[in-house]
């Protein structure tokens, strides 16, 4: 892994952070070394804020795993490049059951002499990884969605369109993810690793009209290292490491060739299905929250209605129809989801970690105030509590939250006899877990000074979507 541009500013020195800790507020005596100077009643009438606070659940949870926190009270802004991030090459044994109607997408091992990891995917049983997947078609972005990126006329999303919805062609004149051309990070295939992510940027640069460039800082606050303790066998040991934020905002790149993990953001949809002789087949608008997570996938949708969200679909009823839950979603675009994810807004989000396990850990859920609105600090806040997905054996990368209740009560409204949500409440789920990504543009940001090789490959206008 190399870093390039890592710049970390407004961190305020160890030193003087340590003699700031403690601030009076009172006419306590520290001053003389009696017996009475640090007394109960002194202590007392002192209050401050630690540089870095110890928490410890000494209670073992479901799966006999105790936790002990450290978190850091710093705000750091930075701006980072990072070329490659690869971890997570050693052996897996291979899914041996696929999930029915997944075509292998997603694959649990169940044999006995391999417990290591019970969910998993590789490029021979899972699909998708390869050029092509197990049934054939070329691992390739939806035509429908990504019809004018790739540069098709209003007939060819129509014939893109009816073929999907009529012969089950889902991927008439789509483009291959390894298209450079149209995408220009590329797609490499690989197999050996649980996170392979290239061209990772937190930040972007802004190119002045008077010939300037302004680095536009990623900010993180209280980042924090969770261990977590397998206390079963009557031994403890170390069962996992979690590192994460407990905020974090700006923009972040990157080109996504493998993950295991879980990420769900919430993403805006624009289908247009295009022209017959000129007349408009029809174009609809939907929202959702799609679960792309697994072990070592390119993240494909899973048709779970409590895992993937979505909302009500407004525009053509021929496009509605077919993507009116999470299983139509996951029909109407099977291929991975994840490559397109080039870029990612945050906004305060506290769902950003990377954890490394020996065995499944569900890591505790974390309970933040959080600003009526963002954008008034005297908004008021609220309690929210942030659930997570079960962290799987190896490296896990977690970019979003399985379940939000705010002030004690669920954030997600569900409408009565049906498998989606209201507009709404994915609406609140978004703004809460402040995780936003746009896979209709997948436009890496531009975080790369004039003179940088990738400055060319991901143009500024990138910065905008």
């Amino acid at each position: 892994m190399t870093m390039k541009n890592f710049i970390i500013k407004n961190l305020q020195a160890v030193s003087v952070l340590l003699f700031l800790s403690v601030s009076l507020q009172s006419s306590a005596d520290l001053t003389a070394l009696s017996d009475n100077a640090l007394s109960d009643e002194a202590l007392g009438q002192v209050t401050g804020q630690a540089l870095f606070k110890i928490e410890e659940d000494t209670v073992p949870n479901s799966e006999g795993i105790t936790f002990t926190k450290l978190t850091l009270g710093l705000e750091i802004a930075m701006n980072v490049n990072i070329d490659e991030l690869n971890v997570g090459r050693y052996y897996r044994q291979g899914g041996n059951t696929c999930m029915a109607g997944q075509k292998g997408r997603f694959c649990d091992n169940t044999l006995a002499t391999d417990p290591f990891n019970s969910w998993n995917c590789t490029e021979d049983k899972c699909g998708g990884i390869d050029d092509y997947t197990s049934d054939g078609s070329p691992f390739s972005a939806s035509a429908l969605v990504h019809g004018d990126l790739i540069g098709l006329s209003g007939s060819e999303k129509s014939a893109a369109a009816l073929a999907a919805i009529i012969s089950g062609d889902h991927y008439k004149n789509s483009a291959p993810f390894t298209r450079g051309d149209i995408f220009k990070s590329g797609f490499e295939r690989t197999s050996d690793t649980d996170i392979r992510l290239r061209d990772m940027t937190f930040g972007r640069v802004i190119e002045n009209p008077d010939g300037t460039e302004t680095l536009e800082d990623f900010i993180i606050k209280k980042p924090f290292i969770q261990f977590a303790h397998d206390d079963t066998g009557g031994v403890r040991k170390i069962a996992g490491l979690r590192i994460g934020f407990g905020s974090s905002s700006g923009v972040q790149g990157q080109a996504i060739d493998a993950v295991s993990g879980f990420i769900r953001p919430v993403i805006d949809v624009h289908v247009d299905a295009g022209t017959i002789i000129g007349i408009p087949v029809g174009e609809s608008d939907f929202t959702f929250a799609p679960y792309l997570g697994g072990v070592r996938t390119p993240g494909f949708i899973d048709v779970d209605p409590t895992k993937t969200l979505v909302a009500p679909c407004e525009g053509s009823s021929l496009v509605c129809g077919n993507v009116a839950d999470a299983a139509g979603i996951a029909e109407s675009s099977p291929q991975a989801q994840l490559f397109p994810i080039q870029n990612l807004v945050l906004d305060d989000s506290p769902v950003v970690w990377l954890s490394v396990q020996s065995k499944d850990v569900t890591y505790p859920s974390d309970t933040v105030e959080v600003l009526k609105d963002k954008s008034n600090p005297n908004s008021g806040t609220e309690t929210v509590k942030f659930d997570y997905e079960t962290a799987k054996a190896g490296f896990w990368f977690n970019l979003g939250a399985l379940n939000l209740t705010k002030n004690g009560s669920p954030v997600l409204e569900g409408i009565s006899g049906e498998s989606t949500y209201t507009a709404a409440s994915l609406a609140e789920f978004n703004r809460i877990s402040g995780l936003q990504g746009k896979t209709a543009k997948p436009l890496h940001p531009d975080n790369y000074f004039t003179n940088h090789p990738n400055n060319a490959k991901y143009p500024q206008s990138n910065n905008y979507y």
